[in-house]
């Protein structure tokens, strides 16, 4: 009885470790994988970034960010979370048409 606890337990820990694997794969290749669509605004004007979460790849961020219409292409843009600015962005989208 106690093995099959162990072996099923080892098994969940295995299939963690590939999730977490994958999630972190898909999002170095600027796939958000997250449900939260409305995670990030952009103010395109003023080259503000407002994001609701630091837990995200800058590969998504520049991603998503030209999804919200940040149009000013090697701008910096200054991050803001809960008010503050957290950090600075050059906008260079990963998948950008030339």
């Amino acid at each position: 009885m106690n093995s099959n606890f162990n072996t099923t337990k080892e098994m969940m820990l295995r299939l963690t470790r590939i999730e977490s694997k994958l999630a972190r794969g898909f999002e170095e290749l600027g796939v958000n994988i997250n449900t939260d669509r409305d995670w990030l605004s952009v103010d395109d004007a003023a080259r503000v970034v407002y994001v609701s979460t630091l837990g995200r790849s800058i590969m998504v961020t520049l991603a998503d960010m030209a999804q919200r219409g940040a149009t000013h292409v090697g701008d910096i843009y200054d991050i803001v979370h809960r008010g503050d600015v957290v950090g600075t962005l050059v906008f260079n989208p990963p998948f950008q048409n030339t």
